[in-house]
């Protein structure tokens, strides 16, 4: 009896000290409550949106089937835009209208004269100078001399020419040039390969979800309608 009375006397002396919460800044108090707030909004905002959904629900469901339309009815239309660009040809008439200059030897001899007797009659008085060799009657001996005789205007004369005249000029031209060029054989070939490649991997994950048109449609047509999609079995 005596230790049990000693024992309570002992723990009524030294008491055990009571366990203490942590004291939060205001701050933090202040960024907790801040968040419980926006949470709520957020899930009141949810719920808005979820019962003005079900209110709606043929609405909803018309502008989604509406969206998937609208994006597989423009898949199909860029990928068909993409094929003919790849078999695309650049078909144009350029006008050419230009001076080409021509450079040549023409040759000219007895042949080639447009004439019945290849005669030249000169227009003018011509002198001519010219060695010459007399001889002398009776064995008397040659004599080294010069001439000078001058040809009269008007002397018709035979001539045999033979000669290669170069022949610079240049002749106009006037015409249209049709051009076709394919596409695939030019620089922009190996370009439009690489653009329809990445078209086909951004579409090839998608297309399996969306509802692809049987035949694309092609909006450069005035007024064109959109091609109506099958439903899937």
């Amino acid at each position: 009896m005596a230790a049990e009375t000693e024992a309570m006397t002992t723990e009524q002396d030294n008491p055990r000290p009571r366990p203490r919460y942590a004291r939060l800044p205001p701050l933090y108090k202040a960024m907790i409550w801040t968040s419980f707030a926006i949470n709520a909004v957020l899930l009141i905002i949810l719920g808005v949106i979820g019962g003005i959904m079900l209110q709606n629900r043929s609405q909803v469901s018309a502008i989604a089937t509406n969206g998937s339309r609208f994006a597989a009815n423009n898949v199909a239309e860029l990928q068909d835009v993409v094929a003919d660009l790849q078999n695309a040809t650049i078909v144009y008439t350029v006008p050419l209208n230009t001076r080409l200059p021509i450079e040549m030897l023409v040759p000219i001899n007895g042949d080639t004269i447009m004439t019945q007797r290849n005669i030249v009659r000169l227009t003018e008085p011509v002198p001519l100078q010219a060695p010459a060799q007399i001889s002398f009657p009776g064995g008397g001996g040659n004599l080294n001399a010069t001439v000078n005789i001058e040809l009269p205007a008007g002397l018709e004369l035979p001539v045999n020419l033979n000669m290669d005249v170069k022949l610079i000029t240049s002749i106009p031209i006037q015409l249209d040039v049709p051009v076709n060029i394919p596409l695939a054989k030019t620089e922009l070939g190996p370009q439009f390969q690489r653009l329809g490649a990445i078209v086909n991997r951004l579409v090839d994950p998608i297309a399996p979800l969306l509802p692809m048109p049987a035949t694309p449609p092609d909006s450069s047509r005035p007024g064109a309608v959109l091609p109506q999609n099958k439903p899937k079995p």
